[in-house]
């Protein structure tokens, strides 16, 4: 009996999902349990305050190919000192844009998924864009390539603590960096990412204070499934979580999750520009939580992907196509 494709992107789920427990997240446990808890309360309150303003130090530009110029960026992270560790409070960006471009030109913002160091996948999912006249700026996460603090292996996260700090971090910086393009004269502005980079530009859209082209993929509405019950669960290490709190370990980590919920913040400005790109036989992200997002935010619009969510990579035409639909949607707004 020949296996069904339903089967086999879930099969390669899983395999992702065994890759990812050498080594597993989360080696040092918990971390400090306080500041945890201080982050989670913060992310409670996420709309309750604008982005802090940010200035960007600029190197460069270089022309790769003449088509397009890519300059290198720093700026400080405008989160409270003791969230990141030394190495992680210098945020680094790129900015690629095509040759001649001006403030007239759509700017894209894209974050980053689960263990994606550095600026290359983002940048070759971004090169067709640049073609097509759009821009993309590129966010490394903290904790991740350039900053990643001394100490951890890769980019696997010693503790729940550093996870949270990571993710709020990535959402304050992201909102700061979406004002930072409206302060500069664009007025074609958008945000993406896939999976991890899914949720957190949902995040970024939800708290934006204007109408941004939204393309979240392979993202949910909620944190928690995903975490407790999807392959991504299966790279945590469960064993040293226990340790530190023994059975209440994972109701623990639930409540810490419980604030990182899309639905608990109003829509986008104008949910007509976002597109939600998900996978149908997705074993990380559940399916109806997608559905879910969509439903909260009226008038968005919902593409499934015949893929599971690594699988999903084979259908990167789409993903593009998605990106470029939703900036056509916002250029015809602005009109």
């Amino acid at each position: 009996m020949g296996i069904s494709l339903h089967s086999a992107h879930r099969l390669a789920d899983r395999l992702a999902s065994v890759m990812g427990r050498i080594p597993r997240l989360y080696s040092d446990g918990f971390g400090d349990r306080g500041q945890l808890e201080q982050i989670a309360d913060w992310i409670w309150d996420f709309g309750q305050r604008e982005p802090d303003p940010i200035e960007i130090r600029w190197s460069g530009p270089s022309h790769p190919d003449g088509s397009h110029t890519v300059r290198s960026g720093a700026f400080e992270s405008p989160v409270p000192e003791w969230v990141l560790p030394a190495e992680s409070r210098l945020g680094h960006v790129q900015l690629l844009m095509p040759d001649g471009a001006t403030t007239d030109t759509p700017v894209c913002l894209h974050l980053a998924s689960t263990g994606e160091q550095g600026f290359a996948v983002r940048s070759f999912f971004a090169a067709p864009l640049l073609r097509r006249g759009i821009g993309a700026l590129l966010l490394e996460n903290p904790f991740y390539g350039l900053r990643r603090p001394a100490g951890q292996f890769r980019c696997s996260l010693r503790t729940v603590r550093d996870q949270f700090a990571m993710n709020y971090t990535t959402v304050v910086e992201a909102r700061s960096l979406l004002a930072w393009l409206r302060r500069q004269g664009h007025g074609q502005i958008g945000v993406t990412g896939y999976s991890q980079g899914g949720v957190m530009s949902a995040f970024a859209a939800a708290l934006t204070a204007f109408p941004v082209a939204a393309v979240p993929r392979g993202a949910a509405t909620a944190a928690g499934p995903i975490f407790l019950e999807g392959g991504l669960s299966k790279s945590m290490n469960w064993p040293k979580l226990s340790q530190e709190l023994g059975a209440e370990a994972r109701s623990y980590f639930a409540r810490c999750l419980e604030p990182v919920n899309v639905s608990r913040f109003p829509p986008p400005v104008d949910p007509t520009l976002a597109i939600l790109v998900n996978a149908r036989h997705d074993a990380f992200v559940p399916p109806e939580d997608a559905v879910a997002l969509h439903r909260h935010w009226p008038g968005s619009e919902l593409r499934w992907l015949e893929g599971g969510h690594v699988t999903a990579a084979l259908h990167i035409g789409a993903q593009r196509r998605a990106v470029l639909d939703a900036f056509s949607r916002l250029a015809s707004k602005l009109r």
